[in-house]
């Protein structure tokens, strides 16, 4: 049954531990340790309570359930975005841009619960607060700020969704027999393709300054 809105434990202040080591905060670090180590598949009730030591009906008193948790895991991945005040627009998006890309990067398992059906927490509301209060702020409507946190929150998660091992590697397309039907992606996975057009830039960020010439 989903949760209403009073009852979401990401708005509600953490309770007060009652003189014992278990509390929500030690539950929800040991999830995101996991997670980190095995992936978000990884988490469950049962494997936390043993790595803290505890009942598995213990932590329910701390975290609803798996649900709750995992969106728990998700605020304390996000953390808080980039401070912007200051900066130019463009280079304020640059910023936000790439310190989204690098929480992407330590938290890989990230990158499929944002792009699910699911209510936004905090952390995110505040990572998208700071962009478009950033673009507003410097003179753009309302409507061109939501554009461009579509235009590059979509274009970071994107680049998070194809780094790594997220794709398969060339020896994976060689042992299919899949390298010679699909030539371009071989190059690209076998580190042909490692920076922009120019030559100058990391892909990331030439990649980056085409969606931004875009957005602004």
């Amino acid at each position: 049954m989903p949760l209403t809105t009073s009852e979401d434990p990401r708005w509600a202040a953490p309770p007060r531990p009652a003189g014992r080591t278990l509390d929500r905060a030690g539950i929800v670090a040991t999830a995101l340790e996991v997670a980190d180590a095995e992936g978000l598949e990884a988490v469950s009730m049962p494997r936390l309570a043993r790595e803290l030591g505890s009942a598995p009906m213990s932590l329910y008193r701390h975290v609803p359930g798996k649900d709750a948790l995992v969106d728990l895991v998700l605020e304390s991945a996000l953390g808080e975005p980039p401070d912007l005040t200051g900066c130019p627009v463009r280079l304020g998006l640059e910023i936000w841009a790439t310190a989204l890309r690098d929480v992407l990067d330590e938290h890989p398992w990230v990158v499929a619960l944002m792009a699910g059906p699911r209510q936004a927490g905090p952390a995110e509301c505040g990572w998208a607060e700071a962009l478009l209060a950033h673009v507003v702020g410097a003179g753009h409507p309302l409507g061109t700020a939501v554009e461009v946190l579509h235009l590059v929150h979509g274009y970071v998660r994107g680049a998070a969704a194809l780094a790594g091992d997220r794709l398969p590697t060339v020896a994976d397309l060689e042992r299919s027999g899949r390298a010679d039907r699909l030539p371009v992606l071989t190059r690209l996975l076998g580190g042909a393709v490692a920076r922009g057009a120019g030559g100058g830039e990391p892909l990331f960020e030439s990649g980056l300054r085409r969606v931004l010439d875009a957005a602004l």
